[in-house]
């Protein structure tokens, strides 16, 4: 009988796994014994322990793997110096130990249960309780041999053994069972993921091949949190065992933090729970993490199932509303017959009458004052909805009207069933009546308020395109008073605002006169602007003209009747205008949507105001140096640009100027850099004043400064440069290189011509030097430094 070929597969399956684990175990005595400390029997690392626990972990041939560990066991150790009996205790300890691993874990490991907190501790204290009997088992092997037993030894070998399983196995274990790698998905997380790794390689080689003295030490484990916190676990072990090895390596070339202890068995214990820290850590906050994921996913879910369990209550609530909303409404009961039983209060109070079971049920139109839909044609016999019932067994939506002498008419939709037993024998009927009025009222409502809606929308969307008008608009303030006109329907408006001098003036206006003009004394006028606009609050006057409190400019300004004063408010709460609005026809009040609008037009003012204050201040920022208040060589370059081409149209002279304070580097160094800041302040507020309106000074850099002089030759600015020589404060002095513009140059060269001349002045100091450009007339070619206007020299 042959086997099943599952079976076949299983058992085929076993050498390639027992032979590869024998492989891998090879290398890993190989690589232990590698680190043996010299003097001792004590490996540094010990990853063997690791292979060997995840090998015993899913064998099914336990006597041929025990065979193959034994055997790589006394070849590898004796390959490399051990004696007999160290080759027997290391063979009963690697074994046991594996197997004693193996076996707690399956008893207490729940493998479907994933690597959770629980799952981790397990897997810590199986650990701890192989390597305790490990570590047992290898001071009494060390000790056979002759050695003194030792806490430092026992300890070593349980902390290697400890970080080499918990390193090794786990990596291991999961690539055999080939749990998926929840590998970042996007450019940007394997970007992270990368630059992760790299920063925690990047961090133990720092630490153990960096400058020496450098306290680095903090940097592996903030890349191992980083990596815990955001990596899937199978990543964050891994890279425990890349970092691991890496500081064994570190160690064992006497590199690194822990390559000072003088104690090699003492080091060795340091290493080893060093990398143990490391890995529980990152195993720790990894495994956390997980498990907070898996809370909120599961939180997620329930929160999902509750909204739709809500959802599902909320439908049976309105169902049950519904349901419960027929108590107010007006309810008959009959006998199969069609004989009155019952009438609930409100159907007594709409008939006026009790239900009366004496009375032929063709006689209930008349007696109850029951009419079709339009409240005049009387209802036959047949068609009164309670007989219909009892005829058809149901009837929905049956429309009449109970017109009551004296009492008003009642418009009701009726909704009825028969009541049967289990036989199907009718024992009666049920009508609900409806009273439509109130339907009828909202109807009407409705359309009242669809209009009204139609308008607001229409408000309210102009509006919006006001807003975006204003906030985008060259001059705010003009388009403010333009939405204004547009939005309210009014015939003019205009804006007042403050003039920083004590009045309130109109700064824009549309729809006013020519000449219109506002200006008021804020201390000494009494008007409805400046009232809106001190006590911050919206003004309607349907009536400007009889207000004691219009303004005499505003009555002159035409023949308005109406006016909304709306203050404009800034964020920070102060006020910084009032909107006018006026119409030529009298209004008697102010609708509440257009009183809301121009709120929210005043509001959006504001912001367009602050915007508008912002980019100003912006502009004048990246124009003027900020030290000095001059503009900047930037904006200089600008300016020198237009007064060339303005020069080249007009044909006039043009000169450019560069000055430069003398010994300021000394003056910083003996006075304070306080000191030098005060004298470039000074300095140019001193220039200025002996500049025109039309000149430019700009701070060049440091202390150097630059001058563009329209209209100007050469002769008459030196003559402006020697005043302002002589006008540098605090007993300072200043060198002066001056170039006249050709036409054809750009200002480029000009400036180099001046910075030519200035360095030939900077051999002297407290000079002007004048210097030409190639070809001017002027030209020499040299140039010498002059102290007056009269002694001027060119080059």
């Amino acid at each position: 009988m042959n086997p099943p070929a599952g079976l076949v597969t299983a058992r085929a399956a076993l050498p390639v796994r027992s032979l590869t684990f024998t492989a891998l175990f090879a290398v890993a005595v190989f690589l232990g014994r590698l680190t043996i400390l010299d003097g001792t029997s004590l490996s540094l690392v010990w990853p063997a322990a690791g292979v060997a626990a995840a090998w015993f972990c899913g064998t099914r041939h336990r006597w041929l793997d025990a065979v193959l560990l034994a055997s790589v066991t006394v070849a590898v150790n004796a390959l490399t110096g051990a004696g007999p009996v160290l080759l027997v205790g290391f063979v009963v300890t690697n074994l046991g130990q594996a197997l004693l691993f193996a076996g707690l874990r399956r008893r207490w490991f729940s493998p479907g249960a994933g690597l959770g907190t629980r799952q981790l501790a397990v897997l810590l204290g199986t650990t701890a309780i192989a390597c305790g009997v490990g570590s047992l088992g290898g001071t009494l092997t060390v000790a056979a041999v002759g050695a003194e037993p030792s806490w430092v030894g026992a300890a070593v070998w349980f902390t290697r053994n400890f970080a080499g399983l918990l390193l090794v196995a786990p990596v291991a274990l999961r690539l055999e069972a080939r749990v998926p790698v929840a590998r970042p998905r996007t450019s940007r997380g394997r970007l992270e993921l990368a630059a992760a790794v790299a920063l925690s390689c990047a961090a133990y080689a720092g630490v153990f091949w960096g400058p020496a003295g450098i306290p680095l030490s903090f940097l592996p484990l903030a890349a191992t949190i980083w990596l815990a916190l955001r990596f899937d676990t199978t990543i964050v072990v891994a890279t425990n065992l890349v970092v691991a090895a890496i500081t064994v390596v570190g160690t064992f070339q006497g590199i690194g933090p822990f390559a000072g202890i003088d104690d090699l068995a003492t080091r060795a214990l340091v290493v080893q729970v060093h990398v143990g820290f490391v890995a529980v850590l990152g195993m720790a906050l990894a495994v956390g993490r997980d498990e907070r994921a898996e809370l909120l996913a599961r939180l997620s879910a329930a929160s999902e199932q509750a909204q739709r369990d809500r959802s599902e209550a909320e439908r049976n609530a309105r169902f049950s509303d519904a349901v419960l909303a027929s108590v107010g409404s007006g309810i008959v009961v009959a006998d199969p017959h069609g004989r009155l039983l019952l009438f609930n209060d409100l159907a007594r109070a709409w008939h006026g009458l009790d239900a009366d079971d004496s009375l032929d049920p063709t006689d209930h139109a008349d007696n109850y004052h029951l009419y079709g839909p339009d409240g005049v044609t009387p209802l036959t016999a047949a068609q009164v909805p309670l007989l219909r019932t009892l005829a058809e067994g149901s009837v929905s939506g049956a429309e009449i009207v109970i017109a009551r002498p004296g009492a008003g008419s009642v418009p009701v939709v009726c909704t009825g069933r028969t009541v049967t037993d289990e036989a199907g024998t009718v024992l009666g009927a049920v009508v609900a009546m409806h009273d439509l009025s109130e339907v009828r009222a909202r109807e009407e409502a409705l359309a009242r308020a669809n209009a009204q809606l139609e308008l607001h929308a229409g408000r309210v969307e102009r509006l919006a395109v006001a807003s975006r008008a204003v906030l985008t608009a060259e001059d705010p303030r003009q388009a403010v008073c333009d939405a204004a006109v547009e939005i309210a329907g009014a015939q003019a408006a205009f804006l007042a605002q403050p003039d920083g001098e004590g009045h309130l003036v109109a700064t824009a206006a549309t729809g006013m006169p020519e000449d219109f003009a506002l200006h008021l004394d804020l201390r000494r006028d009494t008007s409805l602007t400046l009232s809106s606009y001190l006590f911050c609050e919206p003004v309607f006057v349907s009536d400007v003209a009889m207000h004691p409190q219009a303004s005499p400019q505003l009555a002159a300004a035409g023949d308005q009747v109406s006016g909304a004063w709306q203050p404009v408010v800034a964020g920070d709460g102060h006020v910084v205008g009032v909107l006018c609005v006026v119409w030529h026809e009298r209004l008697a009040r102010l609708d509440p949507t257009t009183a809301a609008i121009l709120t929210g037009l005043a509001a959006e003012a504001a912001h367009a105001f602050s915007r508008a204050d912002v980019l100003a201040q912006l502009s004048e920022a990246a124009d003027h140096d900020p030290l000095t208040g001059v503009v900047n060589r930037r904006r200089w370059d600008e300016l020198a640009r237009q007064e060339i081409a303005r020069a080249t149209r007009s044909r006039t002279p043009l000169t450019f100027a560069l000055l430069d304070l003398d010994h300021f580097k000394r003056y910083n160094d003996t006075r304070g850099h306080l000191a030098g800041d005060e004298l470039l302040r000074a300095f140019t507020k001193a220039a200025a004043a002996q500049l025109r309106e039309v000149d430019t000074l700009a701070r060049w850099g440091g202390e150097e400064f630059a001058l563009v002089l329209p209209d100007c030759s050469a002769a008459d600015a030196v003559a402006v440069v020697d005043r302002i020589r002589a006008a540098v404060p605090d007993g300072q002095t200043c060198t002066v290189g001056v170039c006249q513009w050709v036409p054809g140059a750009d200002a480029l060269t000009v400036v180099a011509a001046a910075d030519e001349a200035l360095y030939v002045g900077k051999r002297t100091r407290d000079t002007t030097v004048v210097g030409t450009l190639p070809g001017s007339s002027s030209g020499r070619g040299s140039a010498e430094p002059v102290t007056s206007a009269s002694d001027v020299y060119s080059f």
